[in-house]
Formats: C-alpha cells, structure tokens, sequence
C-alpha cells in the first residue's frame, strides 16, 4: 500500500470526530500518510514536463496541473488508483460522515499539480455541481511531496472563516494530507507565493455523492476571492463582478428552495445548519 489507510480505519472514529469538530470547516490533517520515500518522489514531473496544463492567471499565478491517468509517471499513478479504491472509499466515508462517496475517473481539476516561485491560489470556494457526471462535490482529499519545507516556502494552504480572516495554515510538508469537506463555505488557498527557487508539489482527488447536498453548497463555479489591483477601473470590475457573483449564488439558492424534490425540508436544514454554524462560532 502507499497510503496508510489503515490509520483511517483503526482511528476511525476519532478522527471522524476530529473532522467534524474542525474550525472553520469539517478538516483533518495527517502526517506521514504514503510509503512513497523522497528518493521514489523524484520521479515527479518537472516544470518542462509536456503533459502539463498551465493555469496561468490572477487568482493561480504559475500553477501546472495534469488530469491524465495514463501520463502520470509511477508512483503517483498507482497512488492516485489506490485513492479510488473501494477500501480507501470506506475509510473516507467513515471519518467523513459522508456517504456513498464516488471518485473522479476523469480526475477534473486535480490529478498532479505543481506551483513555481511567485505561484498562488486565491482565496476561493470550490464547484458543487459537476456536470460531466451529474454529481455533487463533497470532499478534498491532497496529498503533499514537498521536502523541507517551512512557512517561509510560502504555498501554505489557508482555510479562512466566513468573514475570510485566516483560521488555519498548512505547511504542505511530504507525506502531509489534507482532507475537508467542500461547499460554498469551505474557503481556501495559499495565497502567500511560492518562494524563489521552490516547487509545490501535490497530489489532488475530489469525491462526488450522486445526491446533492442537504443545505445549499454551490453550483458549477469555482468562486475566487481575490485581491483587487490598483486603479479606479479595476475597482469598479471588482465590484461589478462580486454583484454578480452575489447575484447569481441568491439565484442558485432560491433554485434549490422551490425545487420540488428538496422543498421546505431544504429550508429548514438550511436554518438549522446556519443555527449550529453560529453556535460553533461562539462556542456555545
């Protein structure tokens, strides 16, 4: 095996407790979670590598990716597989809570990623709904091949608080993984660049239920939140958007209110999650 699954199954619950209690948004973060040594790590892509996809613009500056199986070199391939296996599903869906879960053949938007000096992750709530399949996103699960690595690397992932005051840093050091639970709440990034000289490197699965969330948790956009750039027009996009964006979420919600499926039952297990949300916030 090159993950240690057996951790999440002899600890189960305890660390679904630890999930679920997690600030600001259900999270574990585990140590030294792959057998993979730094030696066999070396045969992750370097930057000339062809297979990657760039994703170059403000919110991921300097950001590779590749979603291709069958191109991703060993060990990683057969990690990625071992990561979609029933065992590895069960394990997850216990610590989690969330059930049943469904991996990504197609690996959208994950698979390998690999961040160059200056590289950045805005701030940002991920997809709910995904198309290709017809599934709901619920949890992210990364995994980390970064030797060390410090704060001052830069490309700590950040989770931050409704209000986007950072609550959590993770220094994404080899072996690290990061597991949380994805909505339109979930609000993450490594905003802080990489460092000169540094590459981050990971490892990133999605799982998907075919069912759509209880309370509402996005729809088929990734949401970023972004620094605005100097000058009057920028400003005034930057309002514009953010009106749309707010816009479009009040439209997305009130969609998911008058579906007939969900109806008032929708309702109030969106008060009622606001209701526990609240009381976490105050410690009550």
């Amino acid at each position: 095996m090159l993950f240690n699954t057996l951790r999440l199954e002899e600890e189960g619950d305890r660390l679904a407790k630890e999930f679920a209690d997690a600030t600001p948004f259900p999270h574990l973060v585990l140590d030294s979670m792959v057998t993979i040594t730094p030696e066999q790590a070396e045969s992750f892509p370097t930057v000339e590598w062809d297979h990657w996809a760039k994703l170059g613009d403000d919110y991921q500056k300097n950001k590779r990716a590749c979603d291709e199986i069958e191109a991703i070199p060993e060990p990683f391939r057969a990690l990625i597989r071992e990561l979609n296996e029933p065992r590895f599903l069960r394990a997850l869906e216990r610590v989690t809570g969330i059930k049943p879960l469904i991996p990504d053949p197609y690996l959208t938007g994950g698979g390998l990623h690999l961040s160059g000096p200056g590289g950045i992750l805005s701030e940002h709530t991920d997809f709910h709904y995904y198309r290709l399949l017809n599934l709901y996103r619920r949890i992210n699960v990364l995994v980390y091949f970064n030797e060390d690595w410090s704060l001052d690397d830069g490309g700590c992932l950040t989770l931050f608080n409704r209000k986007h005051e950072s609550v959590s840093t993770v220094v994404p050091q080899f072996g690290r993984t990061v597991i949380f639970a994805t909505d339109d709440q979930s609000l993450h990034g490594f905003p802080k660049p990489v460092a000169e000289g540094k590459w981050r490197r990971s490892v990133a699965l999605y799982y998907y239920t075919s069912a759509e969330a209880a309370s509402y948790s996005g729809d088929e956009t990734t949401y970023f939140h972004g620094e605005v750039k100097p000058g009057v027009g920028m400003k005034v996009r930057h309002v514009t958007y953010r009106g749309l964006l707010n816009t479009s979420r009040g439209i997305a919600i009130l969609a998911h209110l008058v579906n007939p499926a969900q109806g008032m039952g929708l309702y109030r297990t969106v008060m009622e999650n606001r209701r526990r949300a609240a009381q976490r916030r105050t410690g009550q």
